[in-house]
């Protein structure tokens, strides 16, 4: 397959236009290219626009500034929300192929606009925050690289859902089956593979969690340790379904039977002292350290991570964090430390 290509929006003209631009294109993973929105005022001629060219298969994905309304030189009488629903719907009428929307935009506009806008998260694929100092160009490339190859793998030929989740569906919650019996256009699963099985915790876990409830300090455990731990021990449990090559993620029931196996105990019920020592005599894994509690914390019963510092925490002795996105029944909440709290780090100030 070609390199995918990428449309980036924008209302704006100027340094972190081009600083988007740069910072993708220099990595050579994707090709991103500025859609002249100056071209194109009114709505319809812009969607009739998009719609032509994704026919013609001349782009793989879109970006687009959330304020296309805003103040800039190229401003529209519209922003993306408007544009992305319109296009949702023509793909799910089958009249265009579905193709991945990225939202790019400053922090202070996802706020304001994004996260208050609950319909709104149903339509965008992955945010940038595009007023990050330091934004992991390489990182953002992969998974957008990830998403359109994922995409266009989806539509190529009918899937079935053991193709697309990669495990025999018979092993996922029943709750999680009831859903996907339901889903009927390739967003679907798209959409609910993002937002259901990367952002959230369960079925999924991510790098930092996995490492949590094995009871190890990544700041102070060897590298080559860790990858051999994650990617060859647990090769087995390692999620392998739609856009895995972007997003880094491994199965937590998995998990828990896999150490039941070669421990015969149960993970959340041992401390990381213990976890740890099962792993070296086990594996010849000498090298690994234990994480030990933050500050105003006893437990080393890790099951999470404290949000604020990304570190491993027992969910008993921390607090639950309100989100925007509405937790299913199946899914963990995420959790911040006492001490974030007092310290006020990764707190909303008010």
């Amino acid at each position: 397959m070609e390199k995918v290509k990428y449309l980036y929006i924008d209302d704006e003209n100027g340094t972190p236009e081009i600083s988007t631009l740069n910072g993708f294109n220099d990595l050579k993973i994707i090709e991103v290219e500025r859609f002249p929105l100056s071209d194109f005022r009114e709505f319809s001629n812009l969607k009739i626009e998009l719609i032509r060219r994704i026919k013609e298969h001349s782009f793989d994905g879109l970006i687009l500034d959330l304020r296309l309304d805003g103040s800039g030189s190229d401003r529209t009488e519209f922003n993306a929300t408007a544009l992305t629903s319109e296009l949702r719907s023509v793909a799910a009428r089958g009249e265009i192929l579905s193709f991945p929307i990225v939202l790019c935009s400053t922090e202070s506009n996802i706020k304001q606009t994004y996260d208050t806008d609950k319909t709104s998260h149903d339509l965008f694929d992955y945010k940038i925050n595009k007023s990050n100092e330091k934004p992991d160009w390489e990182k953002m490339s992969q998974k957008l690289d990830s998403l359109a190859k994922g995409y266009n793998w989806l539509q190529l030929q009918a899937r079935t859902k053991e193709d697309i989740f990669g495990i025999n569906i018979k092993n996922l919650d029943e709750r999680v089956v009831e859903r996907i019996d339901n889903f009927s256009v390739s967003y679907d699963y798209t959409h609910f593979v993002v937002k259901h099985f990367f952002h959230q915790t369960n079925p999924l876990i991510n790098e930092k969690i996995l490492a949590a409830r094995l009871g190890i300090d990544l700041t102070r455990t060897p590298v080559e340790l860790w990858y051999i731990l994650k990617n060859e021990i647990l090769s087995n449990i390692k999620y392998k379904g739609i856009f895995s090559d972007g997003w880094q993620r491994w199965w937590a029931d998995g998990l828990v039977t896999w150490f039941e196996e070669i421990s015969g105990e149960n993970l959340a019920f041992i401390n990381a002292e213990k976890r740890i020592e099962i792993l070296m005599n086990k594996y010849s894994l000498a090298g690994l350290v234990a994480a030990q509690p933050l500050k105003f914390c006893n437990s080393t019963e890790f099951w999470s991570i404290c949000e604020a510092y990304k570190v491993p925490i027992d969910p008993l002795e921390a607090f639950r964090i309100f989100t925007t996105v509405d937790i299913k029944p199946w899914e963990e909440y995420k959790y911040i430390s006492l001490l974030a709290i007092l310290e006020r780090v990764g707190v909303e100030r008010g």
